[in-house]
């Protein structure tokens, strides 16, 4: 790790000081570990931000390596108990490994044997047996179980260790504390000839404990399509054939492809730059938005924004759409949500811990009254039986649900903090144009002097630069009157006023009244102006036509939300908009800081926001609002800024999808009830020590498995019922 050209082949991502790598780290094995993980900038500074796989038992850590080396990053990583194995590893389907399921054939094994062993002690046997075959029983019974301790059990173990040392409580503690002390009681008897004490418990929880770990496995790999859902994640790119230009999704990009990126789009994977000039946020990656420059023959990094005019790359990686999935998720774009439920399962959660160890000590001190020899009897059913996974796992599978019925009807959700906002959702604000109207059915004609052949080509190449529905219904427009491509210079929009060139020598502008210095009344049609130079040579007029999605739409919506329209363009609809929207609640002429204003003031008035835009000219709102929804046509136009992406076709289903997120919060809350009753009446069974630890490890992983069964049998007859 000394050699730097050895550890920068390890790097997904490197620009200035920020790196980004991806690690294995074989010790993670439980819900602990990702939390541990998780929180690395806690314990370094230099760690930006890091992400566990659960599946892959993988790490993808963002860190600036003036702060911390890769070395030292290797080396704090081995101190908490994740030392990075480099070189091949296994690359086959993910889940438990080869070691896992000898610690669960020893612990077998082992619970087979002790019980065959310990049957003479549950029967009448007479004084022979005591005096000549117990003691050969017992220690036997003790040598086989040795090795369920120290390799069956070890992880647990060491995880609960690892907690403590770092000054924190996780699952692993109380069950390690029951662990540690079924077997020392059981060690104690064997010595003072007692028999075997509780092994033959001990052994049976061994092995029940590691079976609910194999379905902890199946869980999380069922639930890896939260992080890495690449069936329900739409996005792609223009490659180039010759002359031709053809979209194709972003799977389909093989090595030495050649890609047309355009303004404000995203870099889908790691590409040569071949033509044109690069201006680089990489925002999306390392959270910092300071945009670097990048000439013909530079690297370009995956998840990298194009500030600029077109630019043609070669593609030298094939695509890793799981990559682009996990950069839409990470901290920098995740929102603060005000009473987040998962912030109340985590405390709820430690709270639970903590009680479950108060529990089982008081109860432990009640039984030292009535009967001493069963203290440990009660103290291990305890702080085994209740368990909080399913607490942890209702939130990733109720909502995780919900984004999968969202996904198949072509709405993509992008975690499960945003149906949680959906259920909150009061006021609802859309943008106008290319939202609730129709990008390829808006009619365009052209008023001014004739265009030559030349600006024909200048306003066809501007606006194909553009990914503003504006510009794609003037693209296709001048196409039709015979523009074509021709070579631009310092291309650069302008979010909210237009968009402007150069022409050797010559600029050009194409946008709002106020961009090209027109000076307007009251107009009664929506116009786009170009100008050449100082001279404006005409308008653009729209005719927008609205989505019968929306209209359908907004009769569901009108009597249960406050609904709003802050919008670009002058106010020459307003009439017709009136039908739809309170003549209070409609704003033109908004430039995207207004819109971000009126955002702010909704939600100062306790307002849970939800807005709809195109992504462009209204990120900064998007990003702003409780739940931001990009509409478009073409779904693979990406917004990173975006909660939701939502196919323009599905627009008349928004209101289910608001209704799915409350329906959602609601089995949680069902999830919720039944997890603390089940943990409930299990907690009294074991106080009252009508629980043995055997049957409290078969009943620990059970809570979770109803969990499962609720949430997804729920949400599946939901979808039944009202979206199909």
């Amino acid at each position: 790790m000394e050699s730097e050209e050895i550890t920068e082949e390890l790097f997904e991502f490197k620009q200035g000081d920020i790196r980004r790598v991806r690690l294995f780290l074989p010790e993670i094995h439980c819900s602990s570990c990702i939390w541990l993980l998780e929180h690395l900038y806690k314990i370094h500074e230099g760690v930006l931000n890091s992400e566990v796989h659960f599946v892959k038992k993988e790490c993808y850590i963002t860190f600036n390596i003036s702060k911390i080396s890769f070395r030292e990053l290797a080396v704090l990583l081995d101190k908490i108990g994740y030392p990075p194995k480099f070189g091949k590893r296994d690359t086959s389907t993910p889940g438990l490994k080869t070691r896992f399921y000898l610690q669960l054939a020893v612990a077998g094994f082992a619970f087979g044997n002790i019980m065959l062993m310990s049957f003479p002690e549950y029967v009448s046997v007479d004084d022979s047996f005591a005096t000549g075959f117990r003691p050969v029983f017992s220690y036997i019974i003790l040598a086989l179980s040795i090795p369920v301790l120290l390799y069956s059990l070890r992880d647990y173990l060491i995880s609960g260790f690892k907690a403590i040392r770092a000054k924190t409580v996780n699952l692993d503690v109380p069950i390690s504390i029951g662990i540690i002390s079924l077997y020392l009681r059981s060690l104690y008897d064997i010595i003072m000839g007692n028999g075997p004490g509780y092994m033959d418990s001990f052994a049976g929880f061994a092995f029940f404990l590691l079976i609910g770990k194999w379905f902890q496995n199946w869980t999380y790999q069922a639930l890896s399509f939260e992080r890495d859902y690449k069936s329900y994640f739409p996005m792609a790119v223009m490659k180039v054939h010759g002359k031709e230009e053809t979209m194709i999704p972003i799977s389909r990009i093989e090595k030495g492809d050649v890609l047309r990126i355009r303004n404000e789009e995203i870099i889908p994977t790691d590409a040569k730059l071949i033509e044109g000039k690069a201006r680089i946020d990489y925002s999306f990656v390392t959270g910092e938005s300071k945009p670097v420059f990048k000439e013909v023959g530079d690297e370009l990094f995956a998840g990298g924004k194009q500030l600029g005019g077109i630019i043609t790359v070669k593609a030298t990686k094939q695509v890793k759409q799981s990559y682009l999935t996990r950069l839409w998720n990470q901290k920098v774009f995740q929102k603060k949500v005000r009473d987040s439920l998962q912030e109340w399962t985590d405390r709820l959660s430690t709270y639970f811990i903590v009680g479950v160890i108060t529990i089982a000590i008081i109860a432990g001190g009640a039984w030292y009254f009535i009967d001493p020899y069963r203290i440990i009897n009660v103290l291990t059913s305890v702080l085994i039986v209740a368990c909080p996974c399913a607490l942890a796992l209702a939130i990733p599978f109720a909502f995780g649900n919900a984004m999968r019925v969202a996904g198949r009807h072509k709405m993509y959700i992008k975690n499960t903090s945003v149906v949680e906002q959906l259920s909150k959702v009061t006021d609802i604000v859309f943008d106008k144009t290319g939202t609730i109207t129709y990008n390829h059915k808006a009619k365009v004609h052209f008023e001014g002097v004739g265009l030559s052949q030349k600006q024909k080509n200048i306003v066809f190449t501007m606006a194909r630069n553009s990914m503003h529905p504006v510009s794609v219904a003037i693209q296709q427009f001048v196409k039709e009157q015979g523009g074509n491509s021709c070579q631009i210079e310092d291309f650069e929009e302008q979010p909210g006023l237009g968009i402007q060139t150069k022409v050797e020598g010559v600029s050009y502008r194409l946008g709002s009244a106020e961009w090209v210095g027109m000076a307007t009344g009251h107009l009664t049609e929506t116009r786009t102006y170009f100008a050449q130079g100082d001279r404006v040579l005409g308008y653009f007029i729209l005719q927008n036509v609205y989505r019968t999605g929306f209209v359908q739409a907004h009769k569901l919506l009108k009597d249960k939300y406050q609904l709003h329209l802050v919008s670009g363009d002058n106010n020459a609809e307003e009439e017709a908009l009136n039908a739809f929207f309170s003549p209070s609640n409609i704003h033109f002429n908004q430039k995207p800081i207004d819109k971000l204003k009126y955002i702010k003031a909704i939600q100062e008035k306790e307002g849970t926001v939800m807005m709809l835009g195109d992504g462009l000219n209204d990120a900064g709102a998007l990003k702003a609002s409780d739940v931001g929804v990009v509409v478009t046509e073409n779904i693979y136009n990406f917004s990173p800024a975006s909660d939701v992406i939502l196919n323009a076709a599905v627009l008349s289903k928004l209101p289910r999808l608001l209704d799915l997120g409350s329906f959602s919060v609601r089995v949680l809350r069902w999830s919720y009830a039944f997890s603390l009753l089940y943990n409930g009446i299990g907690m009294y069974f074991a106080v009252t020590d009508q629980l043995t630890p055997l049957v409290a490890a078969i009943l620990m992983p059970l809570s979770s498995i109803s969990v499962v069964i609720l949430t997804t049998v729920s949400l599946h007859f939901y979808e039944k019922r009202h979206w199909i």
